[in-house]
């Protein structure tokens, strides 16, 4: 009996990942990654400590709250209605801190507003439809989805740095809303399939059980997940300070971003072309114990261009990677139809990482008058993710019966 043909995942997949680069290229990430640019002016401005700056950036921890709420609504309602709830939610908050923040209090609560409802404008809600549509090409597809962040993070933080310079940062938060409502909510939304994200399932259909909370393999994908968001959140939300540290100028630092962009943008590229070639733990081990060198970069150069800005991109290296790790494990190891909900617990979780982690930063440059603890924590970090995610347990797929199936 000839085995079923594999179907051409990518005759209407292009769209659905198209769809998802765009809105995530223009939605919460892409404040994530240009936040470092606001801490010094916003800390002038309204005379915050550094600590204080970073607990501006902590309180996106919202998001771990918000991340499984949305992950199981995506699951129910799809793709369409959710990013347009959570886009709009989104915009209109950068929209009133650019309006009306006039102190911490604001700015804390307009950033956690933007974690909980976040999202729905991200990895959350965006890595759904490509994860029920692929089989076969699941890391490449991951990573193109990635590829539109990357990109925008390349592009945008030497011309943000200007505008907040010329015009301040609240003019910083009128560019972002923009962006998210001219250029990636009509975009995502004409070019996504109304069907992309139910992988065969009417809304309301989908199992409600938890029985992934009772599973090893989740837990440890949850406590590598958080490690490394830890590790790479020291880094992102506290980039352009951390260059500057070393010696760079305000300019160079802002171009240490695009560096990091840069190597985001092979993270996503190789790293998913490399899950889909190679036995996926050790190309994730790998790929998350390579910006150690990155952060020992840190430590020991000062005034060197070239040697910082290979560390800003080994950084984003694992930054690129790690959504596409993580996604392609949770659709590799669990029931796709609840996707959505085992996602979204195990990345609301890591956003604990990510404030923990900015926090930290600030504090240890606070209180060791410098970052080398943090950047020291973060290295420890790392090799202890690429040991845990080495551990997990992957069930092999039948490509061409699952691709039927789809």
């Amino acid at each position: 009996m000839t085995a079923p043909a594999v179907p051409n995942e990518w005759a209407s997949g292009w769209r659905i990942v198209a769809a998802g680069a765009l809105a995530n290229a223009t939605g919460i990430s892409l404040l994530f990654y240009t936040f470092n640019l606001f801490v010094l002016p916003m800390a002038t401005d309204l005379h915050l400590t550094r600590a204080q700056a970073g607990l501006v950036q902590s309180a996106i921890i919202a998001a771990a709250f918000g991340a499984p709420v949305i992950g199981r609504l995506a699951d129910r309602h799809g793709f369409h209605r959710m990013f347009l709830a959570c886009t709009l939610g989104m915009a209109a908050t950068e929209l009133a801190l650019w309006r009306w923040a006039d102190g911490f209090a604001a700015l804390v609560f307009g950033t956690m507003i933007i974690g909980f409802i976040g999202g729905g404008s991200s990895t959350v809600l965006i890595t759904r439809p490509v994860s029920a549509h692929f089989v076969r090409y699941r890391g490449l597809a991951l990573g193109l989805v990635g590829v539109g962040i990357s990109l925008t993070t390349i592009v945008v933080p030497p011309w943000l740095q200007q505008v907040i310079a010329a015009q301040g940062w609240r003019q910083g938060f009128l560019m972002l809303a923009l962006f998210a409502l001219v250029l990636g909510l009509p975009a995502a939304m004409l070019l996504m399939p109304r069907n992309a994200s139910t992988h065969g399932q009417p809304a309301g259909t989908v199992p409600a059980n938890r029985d992934y909370l009772q599973s090893r393999d989740f837990w440890m994908l949850v406590a590598a997940n958080f490690c490394a968001s830890m590790a790479t959140a020291m880094a992102i939300g506290q980039l352009s300070p951390m260059l500057q540290e070393r010696g760079l100028t305000a300019t160079n630092a802002a171009l240490g971003i695009s560096f990091f962009a840069a190597g985001q943008l092979f993270g996503k590229l190789g790293g998913g072309w490399l899950l889909d070639r190679f036995e996926p733990r050790l190309v994730a081990a790998t790929l998350n114990a390579l910006p150690t060198v990155g952060f020992v970069l840190l430590l020991t150069e000062h005034g060197s261009f070239a040697p910082l800005m290979i560390a800003a991109a080994l950084i984003g290296v694992l930054q690129g990677a790690d959504i596409g790790v993580f996604s392609y494990f949770i659709a590799h190891r669990f029931d796709v139809s609840r996707y959505g909900a085992i996602f979204g617990t195990m990345h609301g979780l890591g956003w604990i990482g990510n404030a923990l982690a900015v926090v930290g930063a600030g504090w240890s440059f606070d209180h060791f008058h410098g970052y080398w603890a943090a950047q020291v924590t973060a290295i420890a970090l790392l090799l202890l993710t690429a040991l845990l995610i080495s551990r997990v347990r992957l069930v092999r797929h039948d490509l061409a019966s699952e691709a039927a199936s789809l």
